[in-house]
Formats: structure tokens, C-alpha cells, sequence
């Protein structure tokens, strides 16, 4: 009976780094403050985030989790409500972090103030990519597993998720890929001021500071969304003609005429593509304080 109360004490979360001020270069749309403020990247990661992310959440087999959405402080307050707001049906928070806060800190204060709960759970998610309907659900079975096992009570738990796939925006096409170090992890702890959190390392390190278990499925658990806005990622893995899972929310077209920015030195984006969703419309609307329209 013990194990069956210590295993229902566990809290979930889902931890994304929208455009917390970390990592970002100088602003490409005037040439000066910061890029994870600037309307063009603003209009374009809102798009991203509401027609893949925010559906990914909102399709979760099991929906008793939590979403901490990181902001730069900085970012205009209807803007963070309208991020926000994307999801339905799901508790989201946003976290305001300044320049020179970590991230990572936000989000363990944040989870320490909100839970009485002695065990938590935060995932970490990009916020242009999206997660299986079955993920959360997965995350809970280990979890549960390892904390009822006594492997929590000393030191967090990392729990990796390397079945996966690719979903190419431009063209349609989807590919599995499966990696061990996927940025799709899940960190186990005690709840404490000193707990490490998901974001604590890279997350291709985090298997090797912390004790991991690989988590199995059939299918993949999560996509990564490949658009030409970040350049990190590019078409990986074998191309599938039927993925574990669909995303977008249905109707969505991305492949939208390109919106043109100030004009000015090398500050100004050139030569893009139109993978993203780049509207003209709503990009004059953020510029001049007006409501975005994200769906008809």
C-alpha cells in the first residue's frame, strides 16, 4: 500500500523554451536588441507552435500534466496570452525569464512553488515540434515504474525516447528516426530547491550525468518538425510512406508566400524559402498592436 501512495504522488510537466532569452544572435529585423523578439520570428514560431505543437498537446491520451511555457520578459503580455491560449483543454503556464536568468532555474522554481506532490516529472519540448498522443502516457508508465522500484529516492532519473520520426514542411514527406540522445527526454526527481531539471544539460549529455532508462514503443513517440526557420534540424532517417502518427491541425497549408521585413543591412533575412507560415497580414498586425489571426 505504501508503493501504490508513493507512486500516485508524482507530478507531470512539460517544459518548453519559446523565445526565453538564451542562445538567441542580435536582431536580423532592425539590427539591434534581440532575435526572439523580433515580429517577423515572433509571427512565424506562433504559427509553428499553434498548428503543430499545441494539437500534439491537446491529443494526449492522458492530459494530467502541466505545460511551462518560457518567455523572454520582455515579450509583450498578449502575445504570451495567445501562445498560451493555443492549447486547449490544458493547464499552460507562462514563465518569464530575463536576460541573464537561466531558464532551467525558472522552471524548477516554478515546479518547487506549485506541487506538494514528493515526485516530479518534466519533459522537455521544442515548441515547433509535437509529441505521439501517446507520450505523456508512456512518460506516466515509466515514471510510475521507477519511483515504485526506489531508483528516484537518491538522484534523478532520465528517461530517454529515441523512436521517432521527421515531418518535412515543405514537402509533406515524413522519415523514422530513431536516436538514443533525442532532445525528447523526461527527467524523474525528487521535489527539492535543488533539483537538477530537464534542462540542467544538453540533452545529448543528459544520459550520461544521470541514471536513464530507454523507453520502448511501438511506433514513434514524437516529430521533429523540419522548416527552414531553424537550422539546426534537416530531413533525418528513412522515408516512411505511413507515419506512427500524423501532424498539423487538419486544413493547414504551410507553404505560404514569403513576408517581406525592414529593409537594412545585413539585419534583414534573405533568401528564405516559404517552409514556414509567413503571412503578410499578420505580420503588419503584430507590427501595429493588432489581435493575430492564427485559424479561420
Amino acid at each position: 500500500m505504501l508503493v501504490s501512495l508513493r507512486c500516485m504522488e508524482l507530478k507531470k510537466y512539460i517544459a518548453i523554451r519559446y523565445n526565453a532569452p538564451t542562445g538567441f544572435k542580435p536582431s536580423r529585423w532592425n539590427g539591434t536588441g534581440r532575435a526572439n523578439l523580433d515580429p517577423v520570428w515572433l509571427v512565424e514560431r506562433l504559427a509553428l507552435f499553434d498548428n503543430y505543437c499545441a494539437p500534439s498537446l491537446e491529443n494526449q491520451s492522458m492530459k494530467d500534466f502541466t505545460v511551462l511555457v518560457a518567455f523572454d520578459a520582455d515579450t509583450h503580455e498578449n502575445y504570451m496570452r495567445m501562445v498560451c491560449d493555443c492549447v486547449a483543454g490544458i493547464d499552460v503556464r507562462p514563465v518569464l525569464v530575463r536576460p541573464g536568468e537561466i531558464h532551467n532555474a525558472r522552471f524548477n522554481a516554478l515546479v518547487q512553488a506549485d506541487t506538494d506532490a514528493d515526485f516530479v516529472c518534466v519533459v522537455r519540448l521544442d515548441s515547433d515540434d509535437a509529441l505521439a498522443p501517446g507520450f505523456m502516457e508512456r512518460v506516466d508508465h515509466y515514471a510510475r515504474r521507477e519511483i515504485a522500484k526506489g531508483a528516484v529516492d537518491e538522484q534523478p532519473l532520465y528517461i530517454a525516447f529515441p523512436q521517432g520520426q521527421n515531418f518535412d514542411v515543405a514537402t509533406g514527406r515524413y522519415t523514422q528516426h530513431d536516436f538514443v540522445a533525442s532532445a525528447f527526454g523526461a527527467l524523474v526527481e525528487k521535489r527539492s530547491p535543488v533539483m537538477k531539471g530537464v534542462y540542467s544539460d544538453h540533452h545529448q549529455k543528459m544520459s550520461a550525468r544521470y541514471n536513464t532508462v530507454v523507453a520502448t514503443a511501438h511506433g514513434a513517440l514524437w516529430c521533429i518538425v523540419v522548416h527552414d526557420n531553424n537550422a539546426a534540424n534537416s530531413l533525418r532517417g528513412k522515408p516512411i510512406d505511413t507515419p506512427s502518427f500524423s501532424v498539423g491541425r487538419p486544413g493547414f497549408s504551410p507553404k505560404l508566400p514569403a513576408v517581406p521585413v525592414a529593409k537594412g543591412d545585413a539585419a534583414s533575412p534573405v533568401g528564405r524559402t516559404a517552409k514556414a507560415s509567413r503571412t503578410f497580414g499578420n505580420l503588419m498586425r503584430f507590427v501595429s498592436g493588432q489581435p493575430l489571426i492564427l485559424r479561420k
